[in-house]
């Protein structure tokens, strides 16, 4: 007779879904440190037996067993942006004899589901995320176990969950400013379809800058489309297009702004004299487009260090017990296109 294959790993996820509760009511009952119903106690004790959910035994592993393994979830891996980070993570983990183990999502909010569990699945000693809908909900099981979490962007989540960003918000301001005063006087903005995130608050920077320069803001000129090279052409079409063309856009990273001057040159325009484009990340590459980018940095390769050191922080105990929020500064990078 076939032997039968392997029970499924059973997840505090899939206790929560079963009982339809979240994921911190069921580390409540089982740690037993916060008060919850008795209702809803039953209700979730009678899932984990069925389910035969073993919480201590995982957690136990978790923390007396190291795999010398961190994992960096990412949206989209075609972007340079993300190996930056990645390079970074491995500048300070190398050395403390750690590999980094990437996956990328696609920004597809089930398979960041399915990569954090598959991240907890594999022991892994640290998680980075990264997602342009950094969402605590999708590594809140992930740190119920023990592993330290640091969300790459977003706010922080919960305590022992850190946060390392850029202030996306102060450059959305200062890219809309370095356009003001280059003279340009109608701005659009290409930014992603969701509105959270650091898209949208790329996009409330701008917002900001245009109404402390006593400049309307139009809806009609923020695009949003995917964050891609195909979106960016997309979007830079629709705005060429409009009655009163910018004279400006600028976009939510760098990779849009390639496709935004795709478009421009399928136009017959030319940059900047007929319409400038200003990126934002400084990626490689965007030193390297004709004309050479104008972008705003917010140093990938440093925040990924960070990440590292945050992490390292605490697996060996250092770390304040309070979650921590690193902050990088944007800084315009001027060069041709704007």
């Amino acid at each position: 007779m076939a032997q039968q294959g392997r029970r499924r790993h059973v997840s505090i996820t899939d206790v929560a879904a079963q009982a339809g509760v979240s994921i911190t009511t069921v580390s409540h009952v089982l740690s037993g440190q916060r008060p919850v119903s008795a209702a809803t106690t039953a209700k979730v004790r009678q899932v984990i037996a069925e389910l035969g959910y073993e919480p201590n035994q995982l957690a136990r592993g978790l923390r007396l067993q190291r795999t010398n393994t961190v994992a960096l979830v990412i949206p989209d891996i075609t972007n340079p942006f993300y190996p930056l980070i990645a390079r970074g993570l491995q500048n300070v983990l190398g050395p403390a004899g750690m590999q980094v183990l990437v996956t990328s999502t696609d920004a597809d909010p089930a398979a960041e589901d399915a990569a954090v569990q598959q991240m907890i699945t594999r022991r892994v000693d640290g998680l980075a995320f990264a997602g342009y809908q950094a969402d605590h909900r999708r590594v809140t099981a992930a740190a119920e176990v023990g592993i330290p979490v640091v969300l790459l962007g977003g706010r922080t989540a919960r305590p022992g969950i850190d946060v390392v960003s850029a202030d996306d918000v102060a450059g959305g301001e200062i890219a809309t400013e370095y356009l003001i005063t280059r003279a340009y006087r109608r701005i659009a903005f290409i930014t992603g379809a969701e509105r959270v995130g650091s898209p949208a608050n790329r996009v409330l920077g701008y917002r900001h800058a245009l109404r402390a320069a006593g400049m309307p803001y139009s809806a009609r000129l923020v695009v949003r489309e995917e964050i891609s090279r195909d979106g960016g052409a997309r979007a830079m079409a629709r705005l060429l297009s409009l009655r009163q063309a910018p004279d400006a856009v600028l976009c939510t990273n760098d990779v849009t702004a390639l496709g935004a001057l795709d478009a421009a040159k399928d136009a017959g325009l030319r940059v900047p004299r007929d319409v400038a484009v200003m990126g934002f990340d400084d990626i490689e590459i965007a030193a390297l487009t004709t004309p050479a980018l104008t972008t705003v940095s917010i140093r990938p390769l440093e925040q990924g260090e960070a990440i590292g050191r945050l992490l390292l922080g605490r697996l060996d105990g250092s770390a304040p017990r309070a979650a921590q929020r690193i902050l990088f500064d944007p800084a315009v990078v001027p060069r041709e296109s704007a």
